[in-house]
């Protein structure tokens, strides 16, 4: 678990991330949700065609994950940089073409097909990182769509706000 706080609080993925969702968003999405928490993130968006969520979802843990170990790689003189870059290796009896994992293989897709659902997902993910015991409330949380939504905010990720 520690490992993963790490990214968020001294690297934020979203470093890696904010890029590769919006070259992403030019492909044929909406953003319209989201959160990182420290070893796993949440994205609600609305894929055009529906079909294509496989394939975004591909396309932009494949791009962060090449930024996020090519930052780490360069900046090994810190410790912490060195250590997160050796958690991140995969161990010699994984038989593939790559040396690092940075996100799970899968990935869990829910169909959302009401406003009452659009709104009860957001509501998690805003709260994940409060259940975790992370922050006490949602606002605390930098690395969430709840500052666009509940506070003006849209510094980190260009969003699409559904009305």
């Amino acid at each position: 678990m520690q490992r993963g706080l790490e990214i968020v609080f001294h690297f934020s993925p979203l470093y890696s991330l904010n890029p590769s969702i919006k070259r992403l968003n030019e492909a044929g999405f909406l953003l319209i949700g989201w959160v990182l928490m420290p070893e796993h993130f949440h994205l609600l968006i609305k894929p055009e065609p529906a079909e294509s969520t496989s394939g975004i979802m591909r396309e932009l843990k494949k791009r962060s994950a090449q930024e996020i170990i090519s930052i780490l790689g360069e900046n090994q003189r810190h410790a912490w940089c060195r250590k997160m870059l050796n958690g991140l290796r995969l161990p010699p009896t994984v038989h593939c073409d790559f040396y690092y994992r940075v996100w799970q293989r899968r990935f869990y897709p829910y169909g959302v097909y009401s406003e009452k659902k659009r709104l009860e997902k957001l509501d998690y993910m805003h709260n994940n990182p409060v259940k975790r015991g992370l922050v006490r409330t949602p606002e605390q949380w930098p690395w969430s769509s709840y500052r666009y939504y509940y506070l003006n905010d849209p510094s980190l990720l260009s969003m699409d706000a559904l009305v």
